[in-house]
């Protein structure tokens, strides 16, 4: 470890920790590693364990990038009546209380009661973005990745179990001493004779933990201890991270008939990955009832892949469309499906870029997402949400109907807008000041507002560090203490706020 050594020399080491939480810590100089993140203390820093060093370990944030942390479990579940962004970047999820022309105030999750004023707003998104049903990923449990690096065979009862056609070079079968031609009959005590089952029961194991498998060979039985491993796949800094072509993963989800599922997409060569929705079979991407999206080089390409017996399947376009990806070559994809029109939006950064329509009806058949890689060149997947739609329909170049002008802008829920000034919301009710009269609308009828762009800009200040809260939302701020009960962050909008260490999920430091 070269380079944790080298690192070390930042840290000193020190007494006393809070409830420790699973991370990594990434430097300035490129080094990253593991460990507990203990807590935050302003002047002495972060506290880190590393299994490799005695004591608690302090580390100055100067030299810190980012610290990413595993989730816990927290009780939100649904993102709130409101979704709002702020004209520094930081968007939230709340419960909204009231809103006068003065400021807002709303109800979080993750830090109480909050007030900000009102020329901070720039706009606000009546029912948030929908329950979250998936925000990820965790680890590489549950994706698949965990193999034992043989291809298989023959199988059924008049086999009697499963052929190993083919035992990988330096992985897991081939260090436990299977051998091509072995008939895998037995793993932990329960018999196996479809290959299709079989390989679903491996997957749904973790990386690292050990199989007791038991194989055939000639008229001799074997006993072997079949440790799994991830041969193409790994977990970095809270992405999934390959560099192999044809080593495809995946994971079931409960998928709402109106879904909105989005990821960050880094490559290092080109893009070029298929994306599995809504498919009847984990980590299968043809012989499935499902989609096939397709982001390759300048284009994206949805398929329609239907599979009347499971084995054999028909594929049938349903068009194309050129993009330009950005020079970053990173991008956040996000695709809206409405299962009861057959339709699947895709936007890239927010911008929508393309709708599919299937004629022929809606042909998923289950819940998989699958990501397969089509090119060598590394591949990164992360940020990875699955929540609930509204159906409302973004356009724009930032996904939102208009941008701010000179007046607040309302559209409603059927496409008519209607321009303002926004005098006050407060149960459940707009009520907006035009030319002609104060107007009371429902909220229910409001898809989106954006406020006014204020007079005056305000200066826009370089922050310590920002804060991903709970997969639902961003908060920049000042980090000024962290410990088992609460996160004390001094916020541009809010001040200094309280938040639950348990709603963090991320610190990028600037």
């Amino acid at each position: 470890m070269p380079g944790l050594i080298c690192s070390l020399l930042l840290f000193t080491v020190c007494g006393g920790h809070t409830a420790p939480r699973l991370g990594t810590l990434t430097l300035k100089n490129g080094d990253r590693f593991g460990g507990q993140f203990l807590g935050y203390v302003k002047g002495k820093g972060l506290g880190w364990q590393h299994e490799s060093v005695e004591g608690q370990l302090r580390v100055n944030t100067a030299e810190v990038v980012r610290l990413q942390l595993n989730t816990v479990n927290v009780t939100n579940t649904a993102s709130g009546s409101a979704r709002v962004r702020f004209n520094n970047g930081d968007e939230l999820s709340v419960n909204l209380v009231s809103l006068n022309p003065q400021e807002l105030s709303a109800e979080t999750w993750f830090a109480g009661k909050l007030t900000v004023s009102r020329k901070y707003l720039s706009w606000l998104v009546p029912g948030g973005e929908g329950a979250l049903i998936y925000n990820g990923p965790e680890g590489l449990r549950g994706w698949g990745a965990a193999l034992m690096g043989v291809i298989l065979g023959e199988d059924g009862v008049d086999v009697g179990g499963i052929t190993v056609n083919e035992v990988m070079a330096g992985s897991p079968a081939f260090k436990s001493g299977m051998q091509i031609g072995d008939i895998v009959t037995h793993i932990n005590g329960k018999a196996f004779q479809d290959r299709a089952t079989m390989i679903r029961h491996v997957k749904s194991h973790g990386v690292g933990e050990k199989l007791k498998v038991k194989v055939k060979r000639g008229d001799v039985i074997k006993q072997l201890e079949v440790g799994l491993a991830a041969l193409h796949w790994r977990f970095e800094d809270g992405a999934l991270v390959t560099d192999n072509v044809g080593s495809m993963i995946g994971r079931e989800l409960k998928w709402p008939k109106l879904a909105d599922i989005s990821f960050d997409f880094v490559w290092s060569n080109m893009p070029a990955m298929d994306v599995i929705i809504c498919a009847d079979k984990v980590r299968e991407y043809n012989a499935m009832n499902g989609y096939k999206l397709r982001v390759y080089q300048n284009y994206a390409h949805l398929y329609r892949n239907t599979s009347p017996d499971g084995e054999s399947y028909n594929t049938t376009s349903l068009g194309t469309i050129s993009l330009r990806w950005p020079s970053s070559r990173k991008v956040n994809i996000r695709l809206l499906i409405d299962q009861n029109k057959a339709t699947l939006s895709m936007l890239l950064d927010g911008k929508l870029v393309k709708t599919w329509k299937d004629r022929e009806g809606f042909a998923g058949r289950g819940g998989a997402l699958g990501f397969n890689p089509q090119l060598t060149g590394k591949i990164k997947i992360s940020a990875i949400q699955l929540k609930k739609w509204s159906g409302q329909m973004p356009n724009g170049s930032n996904g939102l109907p208009f941008v701010a002008g000179r007046s607040d802008q309302v559209q409603f829920t059927n496409g008519d807008n209607l321009s303002g000034s926004i005098l006050l919301i407060k149960e459940a009710k707009v009520m907006v000041k035009t030319p002609f009269a104060e107007v009371p609308v429902p909220m229910e009828n409001v898809s989106t507002i954006v406020f006014a762009d204020p007079k005056k800009k305000e200066e826009k200040k370089v922050t310590e560090a920002q804060f991903t809260l709970g997969g639902t939302g961003r908060l920049t701020g000042a980090l000024l203490g962290w410990n088992e009960e609460k996160v004390t962050i001094k916020s541009p909008l809010f001040g200094e706020i309280e938040v639950s260490p348990a709603a963090i999920t991320s610190v990028q430091f600037h």
